[in-house]
């Protein structure tokens, strides 16, 4: 493997640049909502932080995973279209000395941003990233419990919280925690079902059982789950607007509700065979191929949201 393949599966793989929509968004939008704006450099200092720690956790998932034994050569997790970090070490592409190494390298990179910051504003800023960097734990191990979603929903409210730790010393940091629930949702509770689906065949013979697993297990129409989610998500965002924590204007968001029904629609049969004939790879990559495009659609909720809030009155 050539080291700039290396420095790719290090700097783009581990980390999962996907998700920065989701965590630095919340970064920003609780930066916002503590009185900072989009032009300060400690707002963008704390999207940095976040971006940055959020890159430590996922490859710390990475290395846990394979070491509880999830990710297996064979019968283990599935390569999805939008990241590989299930591969990276029972692929060969990297060995567990590696993973910890990059992690290390993220965390303490995040950490220093982290530092900057308490000199700037204030320490409390290190007590959200701390408490981040222990979601990966506890989100593996919630895999073979209840609080599977719910570990990786703290980590997307906790990014809230540092963003508004960001700009000041003394936030209402709760309001960081509610405000991030919406686009926590949906990366966790909505976005777990359709991300373990093609995992939970081997995983359950490993004894996973958090619901993201349960909605394959059960034969519960996935489209039909992550639609139902995706409502609740509206519904909470109404009552953030209704009592005054995120703009009107953020309800531009609404948008992505007709482009995410199709894009369900299209996953349905796809999902529906790899249901069906778990070793189907056909089925495997169709799925794959419209999963790329609601993750994308996906993406682009929490950054309208923080448009609406930038720009709303």
């Amino acid at each position: 493997m050539s080291w700039l393949s290396k420095l790719r599966v290090h700097v783009i793989t581990l980390s999962r640049p996907f998700a920065i929509p989701f965590f630095g968004g919340c970064a920003l939008i609780g930066s916002l909502l503590a009185g900072g704006t989009l032009s300060q450099l400690n707002t963008w200092l704390g999207f940095i932080a976040v971006a940055l720690l959020m890159a430590s956790c996922h490859s710390q998932n990475t290395y846990i995973d394979w070491a509880v034994g999830l990710d297996r050569p064979v019968e283990g997790s599935v390569e999805k279209g939008y990241t590989g970090g299930c591969g990276v070490i029972t692929g060969g592409h990297l060995n567990p000395r590696d993973v910890i190494a990059n992690f290390t390298i993220w965390a303490a990179l995040g950490l220093g941003v982290c530092g900057l910051l308490a000199v700037r504003v204030g320490p409390y800023i290190f007590i959200p990233a701390a408490l981040g960097l222990g979601v990966p734990y506890f989100y593996t191990r919630g895999k073979f419990s209840w609080y599977h979603e719910l570990a990786l929903a703290i980590g997307v409210a906790l990014a809230g919280v540092m963003g508004m730790f960001a700009v000041t010393a003394h936030p209402a940091w709760w309001q960081g925690l509610i405000v991030a629930l919406p686009t926590a949702i949906i990366l966790s509770f909505l976005g777990l079902a359709f991300d373990e689906y093609l995992d939970a065949y081997a995983n359950l013979k490993k004894g996973v059982s958090s619901l993201a697993y349960k909605v394959w297990e059960y034969r519960f129409d996935l489209s039909l789950y992550m639609l139902a989610w995706l409502v609740i998500v509206f519904i909470l965002q109404m009552f953030l607007i209704e009592i005054g924590l995120l703009k009107p204007l953020t309800m531009i968001s609404l948008v992505v509700f007709p482009f995410i029904i199709a894009a369900l629609v299209f996953l349905k049969p796809w999902a529906d065979k790899a249901r069906d004939d778990p070793t189907n790879e056909v089925a495997k990559a169709g799925f794959n191929r419209v999963g790329r495009i609601v993750v994308t659609i996906g993406m682009t909720y929490p950054v309208l949201v923080l448009i609406g809030q930038a720009l709303g009155k």
